[in-house]
C-alpha cells in the first residue's frame, strides 16, 4: 500500500511539473503534444488505482459485516 501510495504522489508531483512548463511555452510543439498524452494516461491510470482501491475497500467492509 505505501508503493501504491508512493507511486500516486509521485505521479501528481511529475504531472504538475509537466504542466506547469507547458503552460509557460517552455516546450515545443511535438514535448508539448507529448507531455499532453502522457498526462492523459497518467490520468487514466490514478482513476484506475482509485476504482481499485474503492472496490477493495467495499469488499473489506462487506466481508467484515
Amino acid at each position: 500500500m505505501k508503493f501504491v501510495l508512493t507511486l500516486f504522489f509521485c505521479f501528481i508531483a511529475v504531472a504538475m511539473l509537466m504542466n506547469a512548463g507547458r503552460k509557460r511555452g517552455m516546450l515545443s510543439k511535438d514535448a508539448d503534444k507529448a507531455v499532453t498524452g502522457l498526462a492523459t494516461a497518467m490520468r487514466y491510470f490514478l482513476y484506475g488505482l482509485l476504482a481499485i482501491g474503492a472496490a477493495a475497500c467495499a469488499v473489506l467492509i462487506y466481508q467484515g459485516s
